[in-house]
């Protein structure tokens, strides 16, 4: 296992734009979704995190879902849908200390490639796919999920809460 440590909120590589993939993807993936299953198996939530959370600058992100589970290399959002929507979002890199209300599209189409190099879209997911695609898309490019954030000062509950609140996807406003 290739358990490697989260990078947190306050270092300066969360807020860079990442590179292509390349041949080192592999070793990285490895350690992204090692990673991940670490993180969900000691905090009990978690599907999916990107290379810059564990310090790589490098487009690639790994995600295990009950609807997908794999790799993207490379990955974009090429097309979305009309409708946007508030769900309640968290950051490894918050420590997973609390869910802020985020607006995001609520459908999308992502273009990516998987380890074999192999060009693959992924579109008609679900909401939770979709929106949590668009929060490990936007680690690739230096956003984090605060600055889709609604309402300020009035928009974040501690996971605690939020456990206690079922899990929700959607957020009201």
């Amino acid at each position: 296992m290739a358990i490697r440590e989260i990078v947190l909120v306050g270092d300066s590589i969360l807020r860079q734009k990442c590179d292509e993939s390349g041949s080192e993807s592999a070793k990285i993936i490895t350690d992204l979704k090692d990673t991940l299953l670490d993180f969900r198996s000691k905090n009990g939530f978690g599907s999916g995190i990107a290379a810059p959370q564990i310090g790589i600058l490098t487009r690639a992100v790994y995600i295990s879902t009950k609807e997908f589970e794999g790799e993207l290399l490379n990955p974009k959002v090429v097309g979305h849908g009309k409708e946007t929507g508030l769900f309640w979002d968290a950051c490894f890199s918050f420590e997973g200390a609390f869910f802020a209300k985020v607006k995001r599209w609520i459908s999308v189409e992502v273009e990516y490639f998987d380890l074999a190099g192999e060009k693959k879209t992924l579109k008609g997911m679900s909401e939770h796919l979709s929106a949590l695609l668009q929060h490990e898309i936007d680690h690739l490019d230096g956003v984090l999920f605060i600055d889709h954030a609604v309402k300020e000062g009035d928009y974040a509950v501690p996971t605690s809460i939020w456990m206690k609140m079922g899990t929700p996807l959607r957020a009201s406003p």
